[in-house]
């Protein structure tokens, strides 16, 4: 499974700058949903106690912030690793085209005339799903829990 993963990657040519940024907007995602409920517990059962308010004021403040900071990144880590995943996509594109031009018309007779392309379309799309589903959060999850 290891041999097929590093394969497929190869095959993607990921550009490792927009590889970091895609991940590391999914590391901050998941690091504000982490820290969102739980400054949120925590003040609930501070403010359970009375304290006098202005002794709240920082942890609201966070709360707040982490409530506007995590949508904000998601929506961020959404728009990178897309872009990541259809950069990737297009030469590969390109190049599978490039190796299956000179086998038409004669070699392909045993497929019928949208076939080929079909296949070829939905196989290269599939690798679209790797980096913006099978990479990237397993990754950045792996990486927050650590």
């Amino acid at each position: 499974m290891t041999s097929t993963l590093g394969r497929l990657l190869a095959l993607a040519d990921l550009p490792r700058g927009r590889l970091a940024l895609a991940l590391g907007l999914g590391m901050l995602a998941l690091a504000f949903g982490v820290a969102l409920p739980a400054t949120a517990g925590y003040l609930i059962s501070r403010a359970a106690e009375q304290p006098p308010i202005l002794s709240l004021t920082t942890i609201v403040v966070v709360v707040r912030f982490l409530a506007l900071a995590r949508p904000l990144t998601r929506y961020l880590d959404r728009l990178a690793s897309h872009d990541l995943a259809l950069r990737a996509i297009g030469p590969l594109r390109a190049r599978v085209y490039e190796r299956i031009e000179p086998l038409a018309p004669a070699e392909l007779g045993a497929f019928r005339r949208g076939d080929l392309l079909t296949r070829m379309v939905g196989d290269v799309d599939a690798l679209q799903g790797l980096v913006v589903r099978g990479l990237g959060p397993p990754l950045a999850g792996l990486l927050v829990g650590a």
